[in-house]
């Protein structure tokens, strides 16, 4: 089987590499043909332009060229496993590459999920990124009525926040992209703030929101190492700050002022903790943000901006990185060619 999948050998460089696949699948194994994939405008772009904080650490051997980008596609299931638990023609879900075909290996459901037949394919990709959002939430304090404010309002912010008004918080997205702003709004956010000013400016405007309160959790979904002490600095006393987004960069911030003399607790919230400690797996979490994908109790249709065929997967990247204001959910599109 004649396989094709995009990779990184380089920074600024995608490119196609071709392959033949003999799969002898085990009895757990199964084997997809995909259909779509959606470019992580977080992890993979911070690959993509080699910016990663973790290229130059030798012991980490996930962050390295060449790379082989994605980790969220949709296809239908060629050949099956015995014991896996699927059969040829199943609609899935699954954590895998941007790539024609993909073997998942011993398969669970951390890797692989059925798709009921309400969910579009495309909707379902985002699966991916409500499972990292979800993170913020499962490790936070939150109660019903508390302010979250939410710097950053790509797909992994904008979903942390729908999630936390689910959980009865009032979330308040932070953008410095008007666009990001009306996309939020356009799924269900009813608080948005333009950032751009000084920190004092912005803490004035969500004060304005609050009633003259600073919010009880910020969360920190961009990624961007100043926005660590913007978080740290509108949080109120004794409030909590969720670092959500890979910081991009080190930080250099006043301790005692910002965390030690107000109390503030600063929680990372990686993608890696699921399973830890009593969380939830990740395949226990795609189920349930699946399932409210389906039932449009997570908003995710407006995220879609742009369907792209395979072969154009760089401009993909491109328009990530230099177009916020018009790019945000980028699907790859792997029926044709």
């Amino acid at each position: 089987m004649r396989v094709t999948k995009l990779v990184f050998p380089e920074p600024f460089t995608v490119r196609e590499e071709l392959g033949v696949l003999e799969p002898a699948l085990g009895e757990r194994d199964v084997l997809v043909e995909t259909q779509y994939s959606l470019i992580s405008p977080g992890t993979e772009l911070a690959l993509y332009t080699g910016t990663h904080v973790d290229l130059p650490n030798p012991t980490n051997r996930f962050a390295k060229f060449p790379f082989y980008p994605g980790y969220a596609a949709v296809g239908e299931v060629v050949a099956a496993g015995a014991a896996s638990g699927f059969r040829p023609g199943d609609r899935v879900f699954t954590a895998g590459h941007h790539a024609s075909h993909e073997v998942i290996v011993d398969a669970s459901d951390e890797q692989i999920v059925g798709l009921s037949d309400g969910l579009r394919s495309e909707l379902a990709l985002f699966g991916r990124i409500a499972e990292i959002s979800m993170t913020s939430v499962l490790l936070s304090r939150v109660r019903e009525g508390d302010y979250v404010a939410v710097l950053g309002m790509g797909l992994v912010g904008n979903l942390a926040a729908q999630l936390f008004a689910r959980k009865g918080a009032i979330p308040i997205g932070i953008d410095v992209v008007p666009e990001r702003l009306e996309l939020a709004k356009r799924t269900g956010l009813a608080h948005v703030v333009q950032s751009g000013g000084d920190a004092a400016q912005l803490r004035e405007e969500v004060r304005a929101i609050t009633g003259g309160k600073d919010p009880d959790i910020v969360v920190e979904a961009s990624g961007a190492p100043e926005l660590v002490i913007t978080a740290l600095t509108l949080c109120r006393q004794l409030g909590q700050v969720i670092l959500l987004g890979s910081t991009r960069g080190l930080v250099t911030l006043n301790v005692y002022d910002l965390i030690h003399r107000k109390g503030v607790s600063l929680t990372g919230a990686h993608a890696m903790h699921k399973g830890v400690e009593g969380l939830p797996t990740s395949g226990e979490l795609y189920r349930e943000v699946l399932a409210m994908i389906e039932t449009g109790a997570l908003c995710v249709e407006p995220f879609i901006t742009h369907r792209l065929p395979r072969t154009e997967a760089k401009q993909g990247y491109e328009l990530l990185l230099n177009n916020k204001d018009r790019a945000c959910g980028v699907i790859l599109d792997w029926r044709a060619g």
